[in-house]
């Protein structure tokens, strides 16, 4: 549920087709969810140093419930039909045989999903990504930029992911939508308390469609304090992470071997309303629709 900046199977989607999307009458907005407490204090992100030593120690779940639970708290939300938007920025470098790892842009971007119950403690989702391209040093937005391994000026096009399969969730796991068999892969999400926060490290489960090399893996933390208290069914998040993908077509890499690797960080928002005018300006400019989910998926077979 962490951002996948490049389109993994380099299928492009047009202006015109992306924004032509059968998208239902979902509003812009997520759900009503009960109120949270302030929580972006000095000690309530976890910012403080301690009084002694740091307090670190695991969180084990004995039942593959509770575990799920905790995993849609912080990922996501406890209610049966819900919104999930996350914002971040990546920079993206480019790690070619032989060379040294070159940085080469910077993408703002969201990943927006939806998620509904569809049996009990099972859920399913789908979901989206919408990033643009900004300049490493002047973070203005651009679409053309110079390879820095090729020494091209190549088009550098927003990544615009919609083919994403979904993924169904249990406490068996998850089961990618595109997975011809019925059968789960566990999570691999390890909890720990580390003083005022609980981080989760996430190992996240691709489509099985997607090539190799393909890899990611985050960070992801929220306040103890709220974790805590199980009346809270959706958890603020802050997130960071990597990924490994394979060159995409339009950076015209040629036969160099390698692949990209970008690194993000980010936060979950309750909507598309939260969003920073600069980024909602381009994307109601480009993809408008994308600023809601795609919930016509939900019509077709699990």
């Amino acid at each position: 549920m962490i951002p996948r900046p490049f389109n993994p199977l380099d299928v492009p989607v047009s202006r015109r087709a992306a924004s032509t999307l059968a998208l239902g009458t979902l509003a812009l907005t997520a759900p009503a969810m009960p109120a949270i407490a302030a929580t972006s204090t000095f000690a309530a992100d976890g910012f403080a140093p301690p009084a002694g030593q740091v307090e670190v120690r695991p969180i084990v779940f004995a039942d593959p419930v509770e575990k799920l639970k905790a995993e849609f708290r912080i990922f996501r939300d406890l209610a049966d039909e819900a919104d999930v938007l996350l914002w971040y920025f990546f920079t993206v470098f480019i790690v070619a045989e032989g060379r040294k790892v070159a940085p080469f842009v910077r993408y703002e971007g969201i990943e927006f999903s939806h998620h509904r119950r569809i049996a009990e403690h099972t859920y399913r989702v789908h979901g989206h990504n919408m990033s643009f391209p900004r300049d490493l040093e002047t973070g203005a937005f651009i679409d053309s930029a110079v390879n820095p391994i090729t020494g091209k000026t190549v088009k550098v096009p927003p990544t615009v992911l919609t083919e994403d399969p979904g993924m169904i969730y249990a406490p068996a796991g998850k089961r990618p939508l595109d997975r011809k068999e019925a059968t789960f892969t566990p999570t691999q999400n390890q909890f720990r308390i580390e003083d005022s926060i609980v981080k989760v490290e996430q190992i996240r489960v691709p489509p099985d469609t997607w090539p190799t090399p393909f890899i990611e893996t985050s960070h992801n933390w929220t306040p103890r304090a709220l974790f805590e208290d199980a009346s809270v069914k959706r958890l603020p998040m802050g997130t960071s992470g990597g990924y490994i993908s394979p060159f995409p077509r339009w950076l015209e890499m040629g036969d160099t071997k390698g692949h990209t690797f970008a690194i993000w960080s980010g936060k979950k928002l309750d909507g598309a309303h939260q969003l920073p005018a600069e980024y909602t300006a381009r994307a109601k400019a480009d993809y408008p629709d994308l600023l809601r989910v795609d919930l016509s998926k939900f019509d077709k077979p699990a």
